[in-house]
């Protein structure tokens, strides 16, 4: 009887510790594919950068309930896909950013020409000799 418990519980040992595994490669794979997805877009969308938020978000609740059973050289790949999708997504709001800064440039711009007229004519009001 307690072999059979023994030998019971090392076969679940095992099943356990092989599905564990699975696991982790389950999810090193498909965070390989996210990632692969996300490098294929030439240029994102508000929509698209927010839904990939969304399934990064996803994936790093993932990686924190995976991570005890990862071995060193998947943390390593883990962070360095975790960098790649990073560089991709700075270089999103890297645009949305240089694009808001030249329309903000051109309504201060506008604004100071608007400013230097107005400040100009109240000075020539006041300094300006009636004829």
């Amino acid at each position: 009887m307690k072999k059979i418990f023994v030998t019971f519980i090392a076969c679940v040992s095992i099943l356990a510790a092989h599905a564990q595994q699975n696991d982790t490669l389950q999810f090193m794979t498909d965070y390989r594919h996210f990632i692969a997805n996300v490098e294929q877009y030439p240029q994102f969308t508000k929509s698209v950068a927010d839904s990939l938020g969304t399934i990064q978000r996803t994936f790093v609740r993932r990686y924190r309930a995976v991570k005890p059973q990862l071995n060193d050289a998947q943390v390593g790949e883990y962070n360095y896909l975790k960098g790649r999708y990073a560089k991709k997504m700075l270089a999103y709001h890297g645009n949305n950013i240089s694009n808001d800064l030249q329309a903000a440039g051109d309504t201060i711009a506008k604004a100071t020409s608007r400013a230097r007229k107005a400040v100009g004519g109240y000075f020539k009001g006041i300094f300006k000799k009636k004829n």
